[in-house]
């Protein structure tokens, strides 16, 4: 009995195996879509007629007729203030920026009140002195006057010593201010933020006098410069009318130049009415024109090929991209004149 259940089980085993044993079939794919590609919509430039320029704009500085950078004279003492803004309009002996000096105003003032009070002493007693002369030559009866004359030179004494007084505190009280030297514009301020101290030579403020407008321009463009001439500046943006001048005649001091030889330079001042704000980091570029075609039929330079010694473009004719050769002229900044090869409303693959 035990010999037929294992002769049972070995034989369940074996149809088991044997199952998993046979071969399996591919699974079946499915049958190919077939698509058709979009067309790819070529990029054009249309050619057409217009300016081609070649120009250079270099950059070029402010140079004021007249600047200066303003500092105290007295070192240690805190700063009261600094009263201008770069941009403000002053005029000479405005006082910009100031030292703490309380005491020196309370004893100008004091000497003042002082300076008034002899002074007043010294009128009435010419007042007195004149009607004593004027009484004793009605009456005819002479009179001693030294009392006056020498009541009179100790006033005079007094008052020239009060005097010498306002004028040695006025000075002290300058070497606590910085004053405009000339009427001008505020270029440069000093960062003044909570409590600072006065430093011999360190610059607080710097005024330029902006009676005229000039730029200079220093390198290789300045050779083209003809004086006389009109130029464009553009300062942040905005474009501003100026004329090329000779600093000699305008009695404009060249900066100094690094190096020992030094560069060509030329000088423009602005016109017109309306003026831009300067600083005395104010830069300008000029627009230089070295030449020019006009109204001719033009490429941007970027769709030139030049392989070689053959220069083409790609051109769209019927559909079909073809190959042709064109004869250049003037290569500007960005576009090129085109002076064989193209005609308007040719289709020049981009």
């Amino acid at each position: 009995m035990k010999i037929l259940i294992c002769a049972l089980l070995a034989l369940g085993t074996l149809l088991l195996t044997g199952c998993f044993a046979l071969p399996v079939e591919e699974p079946v794919m499915p049958p190919p879509i077939s698509t058709v590609p979009e067309m790819r919509t070529l990029r054009t430039f249309e050619v057409g007629r217009g300016d081609v320029l070649l120009s250079t704009n270099p950059g070029t500085t402010y140079v004021p007729v007249r600047q200066e950078a303003m500092h105290f004279t007295v070192a240690g003492r805190r700063i009261r203030g600094v009263f201008v803004s770069v941009g403000d309009e002053v005029l000479a002996g405005d006082v910009l920026a100031e030292l703490e000096s309380p005491y020196l105003l309370d004893q100008l003032r004091d000497a003042q009140w002082d300076g008034e009070w002899v002074q007043l002493q010294l009128n009435q007693l010419n007042e007195r002195h004149n009607f004593s002369l004027n009484q004793a030559q009605i009456t005819g009866v002479p009179i001693d006057d030294s009392h006056y004359l020498t009541e009179r030179s100790r006033l005079q004494s007094e008052l020239g010593l009060i005097r010498m007084r306002i004028s040695h505190l006025e000075n002290e009280i300058d070497e606590m201010q910085i004053r405009a030297p000339f009427d001008g514009v505020v270029t440069w301020v000093m960062d003044f933020a909570g409590v600072m101290w006065s430093g011999i030579g360190q610059p607080v403020v710097t005024i330029s006098d902006q009676g005229q407008y000039v730029f200079r321009l220093v390198g290789r463009d300045a050779e083209v410069i003809k004086i006389g001439e009109y130029y464009e500046l553009t300062i942040a943006g905005e474009i501003f009318p100026a004329v090329a001048i000779d600093p000699d005649e305008e009695n404009i001091v060249r900066p100094p130049q690094a190096g020992a030889v030094a560069s060509p330079d030329a000088f423009f001042r602005l016109i017109g009415d309306e003026m831009p704000a300067i600083t005395g980091n104010t830069f300008a570029s000029v627009f230089l024109l070295h030449d020019a075609a006009w109204d001719v039929i033009y490429l941007p330079t970027m769709l030139i090929n030049v392989v070689s010694d053959r220069t083409f473009v790609q051109v769209v004719e019927d559909d079909i991209i073809v190959i042709r050769d064109v004869v250049l002229g003037l290569e500007g900044n960005n576009t090129t004149e085109i002076i064989y090869g193209l005609q308007e409303g040719d289709l020049v693959v981009l």
